[in-house]
């Protein structure tokens, strides 16, 4: 009976997914001015002045800068945020990226780009282009007695084999497998956590092809047990992938869960 559930579940997670509106180059005119819309609000946020209109259209774009610069409290300048905005798109194509934020908000404009913006913020914050992309694992050929603490846990995780990409689903989409079994999170601090997620997410968003800009998320429960159970990571990871990286999880499947994740 739980093997019936489970696929009737995969499969109409995986219908709607296929059939979701608004991905680049299938999207309705309305969709397209409003993406124009979203980039003009950037550009103007990256110091470029005079734009006033989208092509084509003859009403103004609303100036939204006084609202926007409230979620940028670590971005001093112009300059700053242009530079951390391309810093965030990376080996993404630009009008995706935007897109991932007006879907997530229903393609309310001055809400997406809130969200954008305050994901930007965050990223200075978090100094991520520096500690996670460029520093990365290279942490791991550094001598054991002048690594950090956190820099110990953070390369102890990809040591340990918990988790890995394995090929496509069945709609195209990355597989992220994650054998929770390995994880012990009393083995390192929550920071050295943290930066593992981040630097699994941001790999994957290197490894992602258009047009399959979404990913398959397994969690392998086989003998799991409450000793690996981490509710920081498990909130962490909700909160980064709804505020942070909107739209880039296709499906969540749980794999072998023991009874007490059983539904009634």
């Amino acid at each position: 009976m739980r093997d019936v559930q489970y696929t009737y579940i995969y499969i109409s997670v995986m219908a709607v997914s296929a059939a979701s509106p608004g991905m680049l180059g299938k999207l309705t005119l309305d969709e397209e001015r409003k993406l124009q819309e979203a980039w003009v609000h950037l550009l103007r946020l990256s110091g470029i002045e005079n734009l006033e209109k989208i092509g084509g259209s003859e009403q103004p774009v609303p100036d939204l800068d006084g609202e926007l610069e409230q979620h940028m409290s670590d971005i001093p300048t112009a300059e700053k945020f242009r530079q951390s905005f391309w810093e965030f798109v990376l080996a993404e194509h630009p009008d995706a990226l935007v897109l991932r934020f007006l879907r997530a908000r229903k393609w309310d404009v001055p809400k997406a780009m809130a969200m954008l913006v305050s994901a930007v913020n965050w990223r200075v914050q978090r100094n991520i282009s520096q500690t996670i992309i460029r520093t990365g694992e290279s942490v791991g050929l550094k001598p054991a007695d002048e690594q950090t603490e956190d820099e110990k846990g953070f390369i102890a995780q990809y040591r340990s084999g918990k988790s890995y990409v394995r090929s496509a689903d069945r709609e195209n989409r990355l597989v992220y497998i994650i054998r929770v079994k390995y994880h012990d999170p009393r083995a390192q601090s929550g920071d050295s956590m943290e930066s593992y997620v981040l630097h699994n997410i941001e790999s994957l968003r290197i490894l992602l092809k258009p047009p399959n800009y979404k990913c398959c998320l397994i969690f392998d429960l086989t003998n799991f047990g409450l000793k690996n159970m981490d509710f920081h990571v498990v909130k962490f990871l909700v909160t980064v992938f709804e505020a942070r990286y909107p739209e880039t999880l296709g499906v969540v499947l749980i794999h072998n869960a023991p009874f007490v994740f059983w539904g009634t």
